[in-house]
């Protein structure tokens, strides 16, 4: 463990692990090893857990006394995070998406705003994985981290109303997509063809640690994609 970690109690019933308050890769391991070496040891204890890029909730089936339950999560923390995480054991995902202007004409307001050429951009945001850290805000929405600082835009200061569903956007230090339509306060510049969702369940194969990695299509392959009958994740890795 090379970060000092906090154990806080929030209520009697719920426990927080606190990591230092940055994005890092080496955190996000230690809180999925951490995550996984619970769900394993404590299903008798454990009602539900949740994690942000710092923070690792514990819910406790009630009735749990949280003295020794404190006590024998650092001795938790000593064990299994000396040994650390293999990010290799995590998949690259390839998601195609346009950046063709006509499809996605907001663009042209991220561009103007940073100076920068539209192949240098395309280049830049594609060139790169981007860690998926959790999901929050909507159901499906993935917090990435790894985007280069030449891309860092702060988020508007009055959101959009409404962010069409497919959307890769930029806000501040991260990049992301907006799994259905919805208000947002971040800088579209892409759009994917594959819904994240199908009969109304999310339908999406990545998790937590996995790299997701943006792959640059025209607009008549994004057009002939959206045209498919029935598209979805599982086709598009299928067939491309």
């Amino acid at each position: 463990m090379n970060h000092p970690v906090q154990i806080i109690p929030i209520s009697p019933e719920i426990l927080e692990i606190h990591w230092p308050e940055k994005i890092s890769e080496p955190i996000l391991f230690e809180i999925l090893t951490t995550k996984h070496y619970l769900n394993e040891k404590w299903p008798g204890k454990i009602h539900r857990m949740y994690h942000g890029y710092q923070v690792l909730g514990i819910v406790l089936i009630e009735g749990q006394d949280l003295a020794p339950c404190i006590s024998e999560l650092y001795a938790v923390l000593r064990e299994t995070l000396q040994s650390g995480y293999n990010p290799s054991e995590f998949r690259t995902w390839k998601l195609p998406v346009c950046y063709d202007l006509k499809l996605v004409p907001a663009l042209k307001c991220y561009l103007d705003k940073k100076s920068i050429e539209w192949g240098d951009f395309v280049e830049m945001h594609t060139e790169n994985s981007y860690r998926l850290y959790f999901y929050g805000f909507l159901p499906g929405f993935m917090y990435l981290g790894g985007l280069v600082e030449r891309l860092h835009i702060p988020r508007k200061a009055i959101p959009d109303r409404k962010i069409p569903c497919g959307s890769v956007a930029i806000g501040g230090s991260q990049t992301g997509v907006y799994p259905m339509d919805s208000p947002g306060g971040w800088y579209v510049v892409g759009k994917t063809p594959i819904p994240f969702f199908g009969k109304g369940e999310l339908r999406v194969p990545f998790r937590p640690g996995d790299a997701i990695q943006f792959e640059s299509i025209s607009l008549s392959r994004f057009n002939q994609l959206t045209q498919k009958e029935n598209f979805s994740w599982k086709k598009w890795e299928e067939n491309g």
